[in-house]
């Protein structure tokens, strides 16, 4: 009798350690999606970011050299 309430705590708790593990497997996959979700959005926000930037240097690189061209033909 005791015997088996040994065996049949062994069986009870081998079923709470795959159950356990289940659900790491589990949370590890979540994990993974979040993290692979959180890279993709930080990449497109990174890329909308250049884009804007690259946007801002073509309009300042613009007026300066529309500056440059009208202070030399002042001085010219």
């Amino acid at each position: 009798e005791t015997l088996q309430r040994i065996v049949s705590t062994l069986a009870n708790k081998n079923d709470e350690i795959h159950n356990f593990i289940d659900m790491l497997n589990h949370t590890i996959r979540n994990v993974q999606v979040n993290s692979s979700n959180a890279i993709s959005e930080l990449d497109e926000e990174f890329d909308g970011l250049y884009s804007i930037l690259d946007e801002m240097k073509g309009s300042m690189s613009n007026t300066i050299q529309q500056e440059e061209a009208r202070k030399i033909q002042a001085l010219q």
